[in-house]
């Protein structure tokens, strides 16, 4: 039932319409890093990548996690159609599982189409050779779990959750991995930002340290970082899918 539900949910998310949206992005995110490669020329292509890497492709997953996330439940509750999706004979979790998963699947998509964008923009084909560049795509669809897992619950509890998901992606996630104190390590980006082979390093201050969260002089270890997105991943899943089958959803008007 599961399988049912996650691909009726993957054909709504793959329309030609989105697809050709998302492939927009993809060619935005290829241009904005070949712009940042011949602006910091000074840097080594690997150093280079990692910042386009984190300042643009990281931005991307947390977007297309908040948009997908937001197609869950949302979306049906936007459209007045969510009375058809739950009275349907599925468990309320099966439901809410399957489409979790074609977000993260359509939206881990997304992931691999931006890194490649800016493999090929910055480093070139070459890349792909790099075992790292492959441990990158990894962490990618792990952040996308983990962002999807926040956005779905934030979707569950709150009316307007695209613009709060949006705030939190583009706004939370630059700020407080800067911030002095324990405040850096309330945010997914600092786990993705530590996770990634190619992570940033914090030196000399710059607009480029502060977007990937590394003027911070705190850091997290790659294992300690990878142990805290998988516990969030499986601690959001299974609070969404607790929450989807507690509590009643109709159509609101307020919705947004």
């Amino acid at each position: 039932m599961t399988r049912y539900v996650f691909q009726t949910a993957l054909r709504d998310m793959v329309r030609p319409q989105r697809v050709a949206a998302w492939a927009a992005v993809t060619g935005i995110v290829f241009l904005i890093s070949r712009v940042w490669a011949m602006l910091a020329a000074d840097l080594g292509a690997a150093e280079s990548f990692g910042r386009v890497e984190q300042v643009v492709v990281l931005r991307v997953i947390a977007l297309a996690a908040a948009v997908f996330g937001t197609m869950v439940v949302s979306q049906e509750v936007e459209q007045k159609t969510i009375v058809y999706l739950i009275t349907r004979p599925v468990p309320r979790w099966s439901l809410a599982l399957g489409r979790m998963l074609a977000a993260t699947v359509v939206g881990g998509v997304v992931a691999i189409a931006a890194e490649f964008a800016a493999s090929l923009a910055v480093v070139g084909p070459a890349n792909v050779v790099d075992p790292r560049f492959w441990q990158d795509l990894l962490v990618l669809f792990v952040g996308v779990a983990a962002y999807t897992g926040f956005f779905v619950f934030l979707s569950l509890v709150v009316a307007r959750s695209l613009v709060l998901s949006l705030l939190f992606a583009f706004g939370w996630e630059t700020f407080v991995p800067n911030m002095p104190g324990d405040m850096y390590y309330v945010s997914i980006l600092t786990y993705l930002r530590s996770a990634t082979p190619h992570a940033v390093v914090a030196g000399s201050p710059s607009l480029g340290d502060f977007l990937t969260g590394a003027s911070s002089p705190k850091s997290v270890a790659a294992p300690a970082a990878w142990i805290a997105l998988l516990v969030l991943v499986i601690g959001l899943w299974w609070l969404c899918l607790w929450w989807f089958g507690r509590f009643e959803y109709s159509p609101r008007e307020e919705a947004a």
